[in-house]
């Protein structure tokens, strides 16, 4: 869930901007730009452990979305582009975004 602020700050730097808050876009601009980092170390984290425990990652990820969410997965949109850069697949991403 932690990558969920790549989903949706982009949509609030567009609506802050058009209030012409222009702090307010540098400060969502920054916490975005935290964001992706953040979530691109804990896919880091993800990927080394699965390595150490011998675990296929992509089926992994899938098992704990689905245990964590009560077999359901988060609801899009997901911001790709981001998510990509952050460490996920995009075999991850096409099995989020199929519904």
């Amino acid at each position: 869930m932690e990558a969920r602020g790549l989903d949706v700050t982009p949509g609030m730097i567009e609506k802050i901007r058009h209030l012409g808050d222009v702090d307010g876009v540098e400060i969502l601009e920054r916490i975005l730009e935290d964001e992706q980092q953040h979530v691109l170390f804990g896919s880091e984290w993800f990927y080394q452990q699965c390595e150490q425990q011998q675990l296929a990652p992509e089926v992994t990820f899938k098992a704990l979305i689905l245990k964590y969410f009560k077999n359901h997965k988060p609801k899009g949109p997901f911001n790709i582009e981001m998510r990509l850069n952050a460490g996920f697949t995009a075999n991850e991403l096409a099995w989020l975004e199929d519904q």
